[in-house]
């Protein structure tokens, strides 16, 4: 009895040593698993190098969209037709310096001022 707990306990620990799949198809699979793994960060690194630049991108672009939807707001709070809101806004896109002047000035003086904008706009083509 004594021999045969002596063989027990030499086959017990061989189960245990297993240090991976013997069988080359699952060699090939911890393979391609390891590397999607990797793939998987790169890309999780990619996605989030691209919507830090993204952010900072629209931090800079927004404060001009802000000024931008602010004036045809404006022009609509102030009762310009669909057509003179476009044309001012073509105006503003040449010219930005004229939208930041008509929202610089006092509430009262801004329809006024879009007026002659658009006057001299229409004088300058003719």
């Amino acid at each position: 009895m004594d021999g045969t707990t002596s063989k027990r306990q030499r086959k017990e620990p061989r189960p245990k040593r297993v240090t991976g799949p013997s069988d080359p198809f699952a060699v090939m699979l911890q393979d391609v698993n390891s590397q999607l793994n990797n793939v998987t960060q790169y890309v999780g690194t990619m996605a989030a190098s691209l919507s830090a630049s993204m952010a900072r991108e629209a931090a800079q672009e927004d404060p001009q969209q802000k000024s931008k939807e602010k004036a045809i707001s404006e022009l609509a709070r102030l009762s310009f037709t669909g057509s003179e809101i476009v044309e001012a806004a073509t105006v503003f896109a040449k010219a930005p310096d004229q939208m930041n002047m008509m929202l610089a000035l006092p509430e009262n003086l801004r329809r006024e001022y879009v007026l002659k904008m658009l006057s001299d706009e229409k004088k300058k083509h003719g």
